[in-house]
């Protein structure tokens, strides 16, 4: 068993447990990476049986891959802690809500979904896209005059994160599809995705010198490696800040929808950790993942895709 044999490697050392030390959430062994991975062991194994309280345990972390930075043994510890998911039987209520409306809505909040437009490239709005900024993004490729197909069902990556199947979805062939949401990129991965901050490279923007730090999303960085695009764009609007651990160091914000439902509190305070080095930078917090700005708008962050539409150039 591959997972299992990626638990056999981990030397219990603990460097895996560095960034958590920041939080007054992380008192428990369990409550670290390396906890959990002697828990997932113990119930892959069968020496340990599910309850509730293991659920809780195993879908305590959101798979952002910052402990894996630290692991001197380079071991996957995201792939056990999702894989251990996997041979749950039970969910937490907050994510059984959420994989009932995916179910029954094709989105997780249970809204209905909508179609704009028909070109040949796409943008793939899926579900928190659609809940945050859809004016935006319609506004955005009408005013390059992009004739652009939007697709507004949700891409279920949230419900693979949590350990749950469900019937893969196919999309239309399009020369491009455009995503703003990197969980749609991981899940549509073969499509050849291309993150908003890409497509909008070449663009010309208008100045306005504001002190803009800049948040790599773990997914849009850690999984993907898209690093130095986003940046590019904030270089050409004002004056790029970064937080003292950046690229693939980033701390996570707490903002995937999936994690944020079932651990309200410990998201805040991942969310105020960086909102407190950003206020001491006096910068605006730049998200490119509407995961993210979800999550850091109360300390009024701004998407990247609001900042694109807001700083356009000669359009």
């Amino acid at each position: 068993m591959e997972i299992y044999d990626e638990i056999l490697c981990c030397t219990a050392c603990g460097f895996c447990k560095k960034p958590y030390y920041s939080y007054s959430f992380a008192q428990k062994e369990s409550d670290f990476p390396k906890g959990k991975i002697m828990i997932a062991y113990g119930f892959i194994n069968g020496e340990i049986k599910e309850d509730m309280d293991l659920v809780k345990i195993l879908q305590d972390c959101s798979l952002c891959r910052r402990c894996e930075e630290d692991c001197p043994s380079n071991i996957k510890i995201a792939e056990i802690i999702n894989g251990a998911r996997y041979k749950l039987k039970n969910l937490l209520p907050e994510h059984k809500k959420i994989y009932e409306n995916f179910q029954k809505y094709d989105n997780i909040f249970g809204e209905g979904n909508f179609s704009y437009g028909d070109g040949k490239n796409a943008f793939f709005m899926g579900c928190l896209v659609k809940k945050e900024m859809k004016d935006v993004i319609i506004s955005i490729f009408d005013r390059i005059g992009e004739d652009i197909k939007i697709i507004s069902q949700c891409c279920g990556y949230p419900l693979r994160k949590i350990g749950t199947n469900f019937k893969e979805k196919k999309l239309e062939n399009y020369e491009k599809i455009i995503f703003s949401c990197p969980n749609g990129m991981i899940e549509f991965n073969e499509y050849k995705p291309i993150h908003i901050s890409q497509f909008f490279s070449n663009y010309s923007f208008k100045r306005d010198g504001k002190n803009y730090i800049y948040h790599d999303s773990e997914f849009l960085g850690r999984y993907l490696k898209i690093y130095e695009e986003p940046r590019e764009i904030i270089k050409k609007i004002g004056n790029l800040v970064e937080f003292k651990e950046n690229r693939k160091m980033a701390r996570w914000c707490g903002g995937e929808i999936e994690y944020k439902l079932a651990f309200p509190e410990k998201a805040d305070e991942l969310a105020k950790y960086l909102a407190k080095e950003a206020k001491e930078k006096n910068a605006t917090i730049v998200t490119s993942s509407p995961h993210c700005y979800s999550h850091l708008k109360e300390y009024d962050a701004i998407d990247l895709t609001q900042l694109i539409e807001e700083k356009l150039k000669n359009f």
